[in-house]
């Protein structure tokens, strides 16, 4: 989406022929990287504008259109929005303003993580029978960013499915049309074009980025093209390009697809009961991660490039099936988002729900636990550690030296939680306050530990499980 001519915003396909600093793509991004402006050319010059503004616009188009097509949208329970699994609270509470002043009536128990949300796909396409669980791992690869997921898929008609891990990062499809175009102006510079020294550089560099986009599509179904271009711009009218040429501009990309992969695979090990430790999950190579893996499931429309299926193929176990989530691919989250209501979700590594310590009547609170905050970080895999936690003391929380307080639980996803400590309901447990000897920790297995100044008691989320019920 961008700037037209004329001053006004342009959404969706409307705005693909937009020069390149009008427009933006994978505006969302703007959330993951935690960015409040973006830079664009307008008619009245070069403009710091608000990213959420030009969220709220494009998401009005999309109302727009669903209105015209019949749909309700004031209808809370019937709305759906997927969000990257990666997002923790502050980024999802973002998205939710914006989509609340675009005039969508939801709350955080709307949204579903995309890669969920892709993994529901693939169940009602294939009307699984997971009374045995599947262990689903669910690439999904957009324009803007790449989700990988590990699921646990439980159920036949009603499922349950469990988030082990998730992890994510802000590189897929407009990362592989960078590194296209600067090949195609490499392929250009051996014919004798240089596009730094034309006198049109920039509108050469918009059509050639307009080419690369073609190319990875065109590749995905012909094993060589020749790659249509403005013989008035260029001199030339056509270059050869092949299926080999895309491979290995998209290798190195691939190659760091597969470090996050394994990084999900670590992760979701720590959600098994009787976890190994971090030094034992490095030493885990990834041919052995891989082994328990029944299902990877391809979504996003950059897996629909031959080169993701092969390299699938390579990494995990022959028995491992590697599917389609939906065809086309790029549907699958919109197939998913529309049949999350038969679905219980839970996500055992971001969980959606709030531990509150409140004391003086509720007038004084600290958050011990913010939704969606990552029960371990990836850095404490990676250094070694060896209590992989979420853990936060009273020093941190600078609670009152004594007193008496209690824990409230708020769930974030509309369902209820059932969670335990010292034998008795977390939600509502009485804490004794103390700055110096208070810790809560949740550990991906669901267990919890609490020390406060009367003792330490142990408890555990229920099986992760949760209701239909509102908390």
């Amino acid at each position: 989406m961008g700037y037209g001519d004329d001053g006004s915003i342009v959404a969706g396909d409307a705005a693909r022929d937009l020069p390149q600093d009008q427009m933006i793509r994978s505006i969302k991004r703007c959330i993951t990287d935690d960015r409040v402006f973006v830079r664009l050319d307008t008619p009245t010059g070069i403009r710091d504008i608000r990213a959420d503004d030009l969220m709220v616009a494009i998401l009005r188009e999309a109302i727009q259109r669903a209105k015209a097509s019949g749909q309700d949208m004031t209808d809370e329970s019937a709305i759906r929005i997927g969000c990257p699994a990666m997002w923790n609270g502050k980024q999802r509470r973002r998205l939710e303003a914006v989509a609340r002043q675009a005039g969508l009536p939801v709350s955080l128990a709307n949204f579903v993580d995309e890669p969920v949300a892709a993994g529901i796909a693939w169940v009602v396409k294939h009307e699984v029978d997971a009374t045995m669980p599947l262990r689903v791992l669910v690439f999904d690869m957009g324009g803007g960013t790449l989700d990988i997921a590990v699921l646990d898929v439980r159920g036949a008609s009603h499922y349950d499915v469990s988030v082990l891990a998730a992890v994510g990062a802000a590189e897929a499809g407009d990362a592989l049309d960078d590194a296209l175009t600067a090949d195609l102006e490499l392929q250009l510079a051996v014919a004798g074009y240089d596009i730094q020294a034309a006198s049109n550089s920039r509108q050469a560099r918009d059509r050639l980025r307009d080419s690369a986009r073609a190319v990875k599509i065109d590749l995905t179904n012909y094993a060589q093209i020749d790659v249509a271009l403005s013989k008035r711009i260029y001199g030339i009218a056509t270059i050869p390009y092949s299926r080999e040429q895309l491979n290995e501009v998209f290798a190195e990309q691939i190659d760091r697809a597969e470090f996050y992969i394994a990084a999900a695979l670590r992760a979701a090990r720590l959600a098994e009961p009787g976890a190994v430790s971090a030094h034992e999950l490095l030493r885990t190579p990834i041919n052995k991660l891989v082994e328990n893996v029944d299902v990877v499931v391809l979504s996003g429309g950059m897996s629909q490039i031959p080169y993701v299926t092969e390299r699938m193929r390579e990494l995990f176990p022959a028995a491992t099936r590697i599917e389609m989530a939906t065809t086309p691919s790029e549907d699958a989250v919109a197939i998913g988002l529309a049949n999350a209501t038969r679905f219980g979700r839970i996500s055992m590594y971001r969980p959606a729900f709030d531990i509150l310590l409140e004391w003086d009547h509720g007038q004084e609170f600290r958050v011990v636990y913010d939704a969606f905050t990552p029960l371990v970080q990836p850095g404490q895999i990676a250094q070694g550690t060896s209590d992989l936690r979420y853990v936060v003391n009273g020093l941190d929380l600078m609670l009152p030296r004594k007193g008496t307080g209690r824990l409230r639980v708020v769930s974030q996803s509309g369902q209820r939680i059932h969670a335990s400590i010292g034998g008795a309901d977390l939600n509502g447990f009485q804490v004794m306050l103390s700055e110096q000897k208070f810790e809560f920790s949740i550990y991906p297995s669901g267990r919890i530990r609490m020390t406060d100044g009367g003792g330490t008691y142990d408890g555990q989320v229920d099986a992760w499980h949760f209701t239909d019920a509102i908390l």
